[in-house]
């Protein structure tokens, strides 16, 4: 009998072994593997290899910090922009509104007031409303009436200031020469000057009759619509519109309450000192003082220089010197004694930001706006610093203690 003859040392039971022997991932061969050596070896696929990714660049905190500021303030500015074009393009609705707000604002204590009397919420409104009318209509009369009666006085004393002035009489003549050429040459134009003035005269009266309407509604039942307001919002977010609304209409009647007070008192100031003096047209230089008060760092100083033009080409050098000594003084009482205690307490900006907000005001709005701008901005600055919730300081832990012992020391 032949003897077979031995596998080939690739097929000894040593490398076959090695072969078949099972992946340290993989799971282990059953008995029957085991017991089997002729079976064929199991292939386990080989998983390549993850490829790294190429490193990215970190972002610096102080980057990813200024850029979501960024997008956040860019988000502000344009919601921003978005409302001021739309209340200047619905003028004859955002300007009343915002008068309206003022005045009762400067009317809603008189109003409280006859109601704690007696009076219903209608008959205070009406007796307050119709006082403010009253006292309206009686300054503007007299202020027409004393301007009728010394403007021959006042045109007397220009024509010889004028006189008196260096220049001669040809230069007089050519400068009316050229006066009476350029009416001639804008006669063309009367008709649409005429319906441009009958336009603005009517948008005026608008605007005043919606201001009275809106003041009437908001004194009666203002507080009832906003009530009405806080309940339209989330039931999470009414305590916070109410902690926000608070200090921001305190803001709002601080200031007209304060200006008004301040005004009185630059015009009370402004006509005694004109009336010593013996200047014409004491009371609408008066009353371009009280109105020029409400414009913050320029009011009164504009209104101040035109009394003291017209006190200069009147009476002479002496009284504008006398007249711009007193409103010197006049400024330094008002910024001193004033504006802290009437005005500054409630509008809690610094002279930077008055100063930009009046410009930025003056230049989108005009007048009204720079009339409006410092109000409503320490208002909208008082809602804001007072919405977040407020942070309660934590309550100090309870110790046990036994029953009897003394408490703890402090």
């Amino acid at each position: 009998m032949t003897r077979p003859e031995p596998a080939p040392w690739w097929e000894r039971r040593p490398l076959r072994w090695l072969l078949t022997a099972p992946s340290p991932v993989s799971e282990p061969a059953g008995p029957q593997a085991e017991a089997d050596p002729e079976a064929a070896p199991a292939v386990h696929p080989v998983e390549p290899l993850p490829q790294a990714e190429p490193p990215r660049m970190p972002v610096p905190p102080l980057l990813a910090d200024l850029a979501g500021w960024a997008w956040r303030l860019l988000l502000l500015g344009t919601v921003c922009y978005l409302l001021l074009a739309v209340a200047q393009r619905l003028f004859l609705v955002s300007l009343p509104i915002a008068a309206a707000l003022l005045v009762t604002a400067l009317l809603s204590p008189t109003v409280s007031a006859l109601r704690r009397l007696g009076l219903s919420r209608g008959a205070a409104t009406g007796v307050t409303v119709v006082g403010l009318i009253l006292v309206i209509a009686g300054v503007v009369t007299w202020v027409v009436e004393r301007a009728v009666a010394e403007v021959p006085s006042l045109s007397a004393e220009l024509q010889t200031a004028v006189r008196s002035l260096p220049i001669s009489n040809d230069t007089l003549l050519r400068l009316r020469d050229q006066l009476l050429g350029s009416l001639q040459s804008g006669s063309g134009s009367i008709a649409g000057g005429v319906i441009t003035t009958v336009r603005t005269g009517a948008e005026v009266l608008t605007g005043v009759v919606l201001t009275l309407l809106l003041t009437i509604i908001l004194l009666s039942d203002g507080d009832r619509m906003w009530a009405w307001l806080v309940q339209r919002l989330p039931a999470g977010a009414r305590p916070r519109a109410e902690r926000a609304a608070a200090p921001a209409w305190a803001r709002l009647s601080g200031w007209i309450r304060g200006t008004v007070v301040i005004a009185t008192f630059h015009a009370l100031v402004v006509a005694v000192t004109l009336l010593v003096l013996r200047v014409p047209l004491v009371a609408p230089l008066a009353i371009v003082v009280f109105l020029g008060s409400f414009i913050p760092l320029v009011g009164a100083v504009l209104g101040g220089t035109l009394a003291t033009l017209v006190t200069f080409a009147t009476q002479g050098q002496t009284a504008a010197i006398v007249l711009v000594v007193v409103l010197l003084v006049d400024n330094q009482v008002e910024a001193h004694v004033l504006q802290p205690f009437l005005v500054g307490r409630y509008v809690r900006l610094h002279p930077f930001v008055v100063a930009v907000v009046i410009t930025a005001g003056a230049i989108l709005g005009g007048l009204a706006g720079a009339l409006l701008a410092v109000p409503f901005t320490a208002a909208v600055y008082a809602a804001l610093i007072n919405l977040p919730e407020p942070v309660h300081a934590r309550p100090r832990p309870r110790l046990h203690r036994r029953p009897g012992a003394a408490p703890p020391a402090p």
